[in-house]
């Protein structure tokens, strides 16, 4: 199995005049887990964004399998990073199906219509993900879970040995939270490297290998998930006062007087 590495060297990203990022430098290496934490505003969508080269880079370089990420055709680099976004911005009156099969869009030539072996690709991403009951329901119909579902499916259609999802956990129920973890836990599994960005830190140290902790974009701590999510961690980088309890679990409440 082939060994996938992203290489972060000393990025710079701006938005106008206003930087975010001067000198941002870290690597993820094979099947990686990672949980992207940190406060709001702290530049952990930007960082994921820069990674699958949907903002440009201002400074620095960012390698993914040794290649500058500037140098991959748009085809090529869609065959290696795929992207869960955190909502949908555009809901079409289209299918959860023909939404799933965007996913094989790397794949397939110009103009070239579906075939038996696609069809099958999208069926089984639908079955893993509890979607084949939706199959025909237009995305305006669904709920929150059911959307994220079918934006994961699509992700896992595209076969990519890399995935990034932006909070895909916002606004779901404690139920769904748990059976989109389990799918991207069986991804991990297979070799697929993980990137998820994350406010549940219980379950980040349940389910990730490592976390990577940001403030003010710079990036604090990049290691083991138990070693990055500490209670010390934990309040310096959210500026907690001694007002909050912080267990070694990861879960944070605040003293009642």
């Amino acid at each position: 199995m082939i060994e996938n590495r992203i290489d972060i060297e000393h990025i710079a990203f701006s938005y106008g005049k206003s930087t975010l990022f001067e000198d941002l430098s870290t690597t993820f290496s094979d099947s990686e887990f990672c949980g992207i934490v940190g406060p709001n505003g702290s530049g952990k969508t930007t960082l994921l964004k820069c990674i699958g080269r949907m903002l440009p880079l201002s400074g620095g370089d960012l390698k993914v399998n040794g290649k500058s990420i500037r140098e991959y055709e748009t085809k090529e680099l869609a065959k290696l990073i795929s992207y869960v976004p955190q909502h949908q911005d555009n809901v079409f009156d289209v299918s959860v199906y023909d939404v799933v099969m965007m996913g094989l869009y790397p794949y397939q030539k110009q103009w070239q219509s579906a075939n038996c072996q696609d069809d099958a690709i999208v069926r089984e991403m639908l079955e893993r993900c509890n979607l084949t009951h939706l199959q025909d329901r237009l995305l305006r119909e669904l709920s929150g879970g059911e959307m994220q579902r079918t934006l994961i499916a699509r992700a896992m259609a595209q076969q990519t040995p890399i995935m990034l999802l932006d909070e895909p956990l916002s606004n779901l129920d404690v139920a769904h939270r748990y059976e989109i973890m389990d799918i991207l836990a069986k991804l991990n599994q297979q070799g697929v490297m993980i990137l998820i960005i994350l406010h549940d830190f219980s379950i980040a140290l349940e389910y990730a290998s490592h976390a990577l902790l940001m403030e003010s974009g710079r990036i604090l701590e990049h290691a083991p998930v138990k070693n990055v999510l500490s209670p010390e961690n934990l309040r310096k980088s959210f500026h907690l006062t001694d007002d909050f309890n912080i267990t070694i679990e990861g879960h944070i409440s605040k003293k009642h007087l």
